[in-house]
């Protein structure tokens, strides 16, 4: 073998070095800024309230008996494995359920990249390409919401979105790819049944684009089926006090409090949906409505039922929804304007890839701002802990936020049986618009019954910190309405208020 061969060899060896280097370059460096990232936001609220419901669990509690959570049981126990790991190693669980989340989106890229792989939908660098986008998606967009049940989901989704992509390019899909789809999209329904809708109408758009209405049929949704029905039997023989009390509770006093209609079109979720819906279709035109791309939308428009059906309004609501409907819109314009695109474009031309990239960067960007948007109530942390150490805590509060994730922060422990006075701000609301006198009176009841309650947990655990919210409702003069109430803060005196939160600190 001549000189020449090998210094071509080693030339040739080299360039695939690069390439590989160049390939996989932008995935690591969206992983390495989104780690950095998890240490500059707040944590989240709700993920810390779930963490220390798997505590009590693992410490010997029983769901919806000794605590009480507006949510289901998956709610709780998708956290569970994390905080086991956590425990046995010593590790603060919310350092390792981030690490699980990290597993979970490169898993699930990974085993999207097979399946569209596999199905021949895409070259190489295409799909390397996407999955830079939806790593920066799932792991940079979330900000605050990260951890959060929907952004969970929105990852777990990508697979299932794979496989209805081969089904609808009339691709054949291996029987491995079909069983790990049928569990991803069950595992999905059973985080949050509104999502059923989302793999109906991403089923749905498949079966369109391939004139083949058995897909519907197809074994990935069997599996689904039959996993979130399994699921529903388990909740109702293992968790019997959620199915009868605590589910009728939230339904009746929790799930009627929503946003006015007019706010809940004017505010975040909806303009930028719109104007992401706009901003593809002036890209793609009719082009958008055709498969594989089509159920990018399908999936926006399934997501979208969760946000649109409950009302609130909150951020993390509208998660899923967005991250497909915004990877869409990157997509689209790089479809329109790819960076081998011809220098020469047309004045008319430039001008359209400029406001469309300025109007894609706005909206993610609008995007990432307000699912960073949370409560920040990190400044109490330094004088409850010059306080007392490790202290037991308990909020007065319409808000979980005031308490979560401050108290495991503290190192604390939080002594109270539900995570804020949900339960008689919901009576409150609704008394305030309803005529009916009977219903009247099941409110007072209703607020009452968490009074009661609240009573109990400061006599049971004499928490050392009592966290009074004064934000947009004075929670301190009604705990003060009630003498008996009034006489238990009696044993407490004001440490600091800080951010319109009183810190009582027991005497």
């Amino acid at each position: 073998m001549s000189m020449d061969v090998l210094r071509s060899g080693a030339r040739d060896n080299a360039a695939h070095g690069t390439a590989t280097l160049s390939t996989w370059l932008p995935l690591i460096a969206i992983f390495a800024f989104a780690i950095l990232l998890r240490n500059l936001v707040v944590a989240n609220t709700d993920v810390s309230w779930l963490i220390t419901l798997c505590e009590k669990i693992l410490d010997g509690e029983r769901p919806y008996i000794d605590f009480i959570e507006t949510n289901p049981p998956a709610s709780i126990y998708v956290y569970m494995l994390p905080v086991i790991v956590a425990r046995a190693f010593s590790i603060a669980p919310e350092i390792v359920t981030d690490l699980f989340i990290f597993a979970a989106a490169a898993a699930s890229l990974w085993l999207s990249a097979a399946i569209v792989r596999a199905a021949n939908l895409f070259d190489r660098t295409i799909i390397f390409q996407l999955a830079a986008l939806f790593a920066a998606i799932f792991l940079i967009l979330p900000a605050q919401t990260f951890g959060e049940r929907e952004h969970i989901a929105a990852i777990i989704f990508l697979p299932v979105l794979a496989v209805s992509a081969a089904r609808a390019s009339g691709k054949a899909v291996p029987l491995r790819f079909v069983l790990a789809a049928g569990i991803c999209a069950g595992i999905i329904a059973i985080i949050k049944p509104h999502f059923v809708i989302t793999i109906v109408v991403v089923a749905a758009a498949a079966a369109w684009s391939a004139r083949n209405w058995r897909i519907f049929l197809a074994l990935e949704n069997w599996i689904a089926g039959a996993m979130f029905a399994a699921y529903g039997v388990l909740v109702y023989l293992a968790f019997p006090v959620f199915a009868e009390k605590i589910l009728p509770l939230v339904a009746e006093i929790y799930v009627p409090i929503r946003s006015s209609l007019w706010k809940f079109l004017v505010h975040f979720g909806t303009p930028i949906s719109a104007a992401t819906f706009l901003l593809i279709f002036s890209m793609k035109s009719r082009a958008a409505l055709r498969a594989p791309y089509s159920l990018l939308l399908a999936a926006f428009l399934g997501f979208s039922f969760s946000y649109y059906s409950q009302m609130k309004g909150w951020a993390y609501h509208a998660y899923p929804m967005l991250a497909f409907a915004l990877a869409a819109a990157v997509i689209a314009f790089a479809q329109r304007w790819p960076l081998t695109a011809d220098a020469g474009e047309q004045r008319n031309e430039r001008a359209k890839r400029i406001a469309s990239a300025f109007s894609v960067a706005l909206l993610l960007g609008a995007t990432f701002l307000w699912m960073n948007f949370a409560i920040d109530m990190r400044a109490l942390r330094e004088p409850i802990a010059k306080a007392v150490t490790n202290p037991k805590v308990l909020a007065i509060t319409s808000d979980i936020a005031v308490g979560h994730p401050l108290t495991r922060a503290l190192n604390g422990t939080w002594v109270g049986r539900v995570c804020g006075q949900w339960i008689a701000t919901g009576a409150k609301i609704l008394k305030l618009e309803e005529k009916n006198d009977a219903l009247r009176r099941r409110y007072d009841e209703l607020e009452a019954y968490d009074r009661n309650m609240l009573i109990e947990d400061i006599r049971r655990a004499k928490p050392d910190i009592i966290l009074v919210d004064r934000i947009r409702f004075d929670w301190y003069e009604w705990a003060k309405s009630d003498a008996r109430l009034s006489r238990e803060l009696e044993n407490y005196r004001l440490l600091e208020q800080i951010n319109d939160v009183l810190i009582l600190r027991r005497k």
